[in-house]
């Protein structure tokens, strides 16, 4: 099986960038509806990749690289990741726990607010740089009151992540986790969505992340957020372990 911290980390860049969103919009309906945003992405300066998450109240999906059959499947209620990988067959499970790295006292973070950059379905989008201890860690164009659900349900998963990324703070040696790692990652996640939905966002090690187009209230398969029952599932905890 894969090496779980690097798995980690890739669900985490996922994550913080959305392609495709599915929001059921009422119970009253007996198909899940949703809204669907379509992303594109580059990592450390690669070429670009499309990317979907699929979110309702219950789930968040995403698909990242779309066509290659691999999704990571977030269950709000229960608070679980379950990273999918076709490849192998095997099912990362992340489960929410506690934080216990201490955070650091001297650490500062701040931002500042620059030009306007258009509008986007109907929303100002503003330009925004996030930093810590003086290191830029996000560039971002967000669209003020832009999909404060999808920022929510996307927030929550960063939360759930946390504590696992912690965990990876805790076992990598000093000096390796920069300010901004252990601020977006396990401090303040979700930390980007805090202006508005992000339209751009390029992060410290130039992961870049563009919402190209939103569909709303469109009707979704429910089959989206069942995981393969056939898969092998294992969590971060047993590979550490040795398992």
């Amino acid at each position: 099986m894969r090496e779980s911290g690097g798995r980690v980390r890739a669900i985490l860049r996922r994550g913080g960038v959305v392609v495709g969103l599915f929001l059921l919009a009422s119970c009253a309906k007996s198909t899940p509806h949703a809204t669907i945003l379509f992303m594109k992405e580059r990592e450390l300066g690669g070429p670009a990749f499309p990317t979907r998450v699929i979110v309702n109240r219950h789930y968040v999906r995403i698909d990242p690289d779309t066509g290659a059959g691999n999704y990571i499947l977030f269950n709000r209620k229960e608070g679980v990741i379950y990273s999918v990988d076709a490849s192998d067959r095997t099912i990362l499970v992340i489960r929410s726990h506690p934080i216990t790295l201490q955070k650091p006292t001297t650490i500062t973070n701040t931002v500042t607010i620059g030009k306007r950059k258009g509008r986007f379905e109907g929303h100002t989008v503003i330009h925004y740089r996030l930093f810590t201890d003086g290191q830029q860690c996000y560039s971002i164009a967000a669209g003020k009151h832009l999909l404060p659900r999808v920022a929510r349900a996307l927030t929550a998963y960063a939360d759930t992540l946390a504590g696992e990324q912690a965990v990876t703070a805790e076992n990598t040696p000093a000096g390796i986790e920069t300010p901004c790692d252990l601020v977006d990652n396990v401090f303040d996640p979700g930390r980007e969505y805090a202006y508005g939905f992000p339209v751009r966002m390029t992060d410290a090690d130039q992961n870049q992340k563009v919402l190209v187009a939103v569909k709303k209230d469109v009707p979704v398969k429910a089959d989206l957020f069942v995981l393969p029952a056939h898969y092998v599932r294992y969590s971060p905890g047993e590979v550490r372990r040795g398992g």
